[in-house]
């Protein structure tokens, strides 16, 4: 057997599942479950490429063996620490921890093959504290307490998006920290005070196309071209 469906079954305890050798899938989710041990095994699940453990009773990311995991979801389990064994991990490819408890990003490190990282309604402060990403393309931060972006970044050089929606930045001048990384090219800070207190929309995206030139959605709007002459003549008026 390859593959368990067992969410929705009120399950506490998750022992017995260590006999499953040849798991390529695994459904835990809306369970019980408060600990992941069997997963910090190295001779248990060689296979195992995909596990949803959300909405589960958890209190902590775990040291994960699990050589050839690919995606996890540990949403909505309310955790706010992270195991002292825990390196990150060298193949997981999406990581789901949206609606926990964590006030950082220092946690996330040391993931070479991160594309997609899920982190809404937690309890992060600052855009920052992340460690060797490399192929992180898609950070997903909405619904946070962030207010300030930091002048100096850890690198990002694949990120393509970030979602900031629903947090909490005040200035043009805190959300042009965005552009230190040069290949963004959709952000979405819908919610946020700079968006809402805007006195237009097309002069928030013109201000921030001034900054990037590489900007191809704002908002969940597509860029047109005739919102790249506006950031034209907005720079010329500005420089007059």
């Amino acid at each position: 057997m390859t593959e368990v469906q067992l969410e929705n079954n009120g399950i506490i305890d998750i022992k017995l599942l260590e006999c499953m050798q040849k798991l390529v899938r695994l459904n835990l989710s809306n369970n019980k479950v408060k600990g992941m041990n069997i997963f910090t095994q190295e001779e248990n699940f060689p296979n195992l490429k995909w596990l949803d453990v959300s909405n589960n009773k958890l209190v902590e990311i775990p040291a994960l063996k699990l050589p050839k995991l690919e995606y996890l979801n540990l949403s909505n389990n309310k955790m706010e620490k992270v195991n002292d064994q825990w390196t990150g991990h060298p193949n997981v490819r999406i990581l789901c921890c949206a609606d926990n408890k964590y006030k950082s990003l220092a946690p996330f490190k040391s993931m070479p093959l991160l594309e997609e990282l899920y982190m809404a309604s937690n309890a992060i402060t600052s855009l920052s504290g992340w460690e060797s990403l490399p192929m992180l393309s898609k950070l997903h931060l909405r619904n946070n307490n962030i207010d300030k972006i930091d002048d100096e970044l850890p690198e990002l050089p694949s990120l393509k998006y970030i979602n900031l929606r629903r947090n909490n930045i005040q200035s043009l001048e805190v959300l042009e920290k965005l552009f230190q990384f040069t290949t963004l090219t959709d952000v979405n800070i819908k919610k946020n005070p700079v968006e809402v207190e805007a006195t237009s929309f097309n002069m928030l995206l013109a201000e921030m196309l001034r900054k990037s030139t590489k900007l191809e959605r704002f908002c969940k709007i597509k860029v047109e071209e005739s919102s790249r002459l506006d950031a034209i003549f907005l720079a010329e008026y500005k420089y007059d």
